[in-house]
């Protein structure tokens, strides 16, 4: 898996040195834009999550990379492949070779970040997940912190969400596919009862104080919002609220406008398409939405929702 050099670990996985390891059958992956790109940057130019690969692995196959950002990539697809879905065809490792490159990383004990065949992959190896509990001393105010021992994680990830994506999990050494390997027993957090006390009158909340803030403000188009609205209707994308069927008349129109890019990654004025590029959200999946950076896709949220329901409908 690994040689040792002067000390230093030198990355040894054979499926670091090839394009298409041995063993890695070949599949066909659809690929799926956000959207299209900024209209400045060509009608045939499509916005991509998965910036890290698509970026690289794209341009292979005779796509053409406009822009990259942190989140994002722009990229125009060859001149016979302008019709959607897009596809590639692309080697892909086998669970059981995912396995043993996990256990091969866990032998060696080092973490790693790399390439995998055409796909970024890195290992953490034994990251410390104890936990801390804190609680005040209900006699004396003062914090009590307890330490809850929790056995290591160790995790292998190649590829990017996305696009394809494995990941590989142990606790305490041993794998499992997925965030965590099926039916793992985890140690019970002990609790112990606390005597009956007098509770300690807590310190006063204070709210109001006036606090000056520095920001930088994007400005929106009140015709491309109503553009939007116009086409999709008054009704969130996401669970599909319509505000009026809730609230009646008061809710009216009341929707949120989404940018499917943030204009915090554009970053400069540009030719705003109301459909390619916006879409209405209620208030709640808006939120959900730009709880993560980079944001949720709608379709991500959509699949949680779905998942979230008892009935699955």
């Amino acid at each position: 898996m690994a040689k040792e050099q002067g000390g230093a670990f030198e990355f040894d996985e054979p499926a670091a040195r090839s394009h298409s390891p041995p063993g890695w059958p070949i599949h066909t992956l659809e690929i799926k834009p956000d959207g299209k790109a900024p209209k400045q940057h060509g009608p045939n130019t499509y916005r991509f999550g998965a910036a890290l690969t698509l970026s690289v692995i794209l341009p292979r196959r005779g796509w053409t990379l406009v822009k990259k950002t942190k989140n994002y990539a722009y990229l125009i697809p060859p001149p016979d492949q302008l019709e959607r879905p897009f596809q590639i065809t692309i080697a892909v490792p086998p669970d059981e070779e995912c396995l043993a490159i996990a256990n091969r990383s866990f032998t060696r004990g080092e973490s790693w970040m790399g390439q995998l065949g055409e796909w970024p992959a890195w290992y953490f190896h034994e990251r410390n997940m104890n936990m801390q509990r804190l609680e005040r001393d209900r006699t004396t105010g003062a914090m009590i912190v307890e330490v809850i021992e929790q056995p290591p994680k160790s995790i292998l990830t190649i590829g990017e969400f996305g696009v394809w994506e494995r990941v590989v999990t142990a606790i305490g050494g041993r794998f499992g596919l997925g965030h965590l390997p099926p039916d793992f027993p985890f140690p019970p957090v002990a609790t112990s009862p606390e005597p009956e006390q007098a509770p300690l009158r807590s310190p006063p909340l204070w709210e109001g104080a006036p606090v000056g803030v520095e920001l930088t403000k994007y400005e929106r188009s009140r015709e491309a919002r109503r553009q939007c609205i116009d086409h999709y209707g008054p009704t969130c994308q996401a669970c599909t609220l319509t505000y009026e069927e809730k609230y009646g008349a008061i809710g009216a129109e009341l929707i949120h406008v989404h940018h499917l890019t943030p204009l915090s990654e554009i970053s400069e004025a540009y030719e705003v398409d109301p459909v390619c590029d916006l879409v209405p959200l209620c208030a709640t999946c808006h939120h959900v939405v730009h709880s993560r950076i980079p944001p949720y896709s709608v379709e991500e949220v959509r699949r949680a929702i779905h998942g979230a329901r008892p009935d699955g409908q």
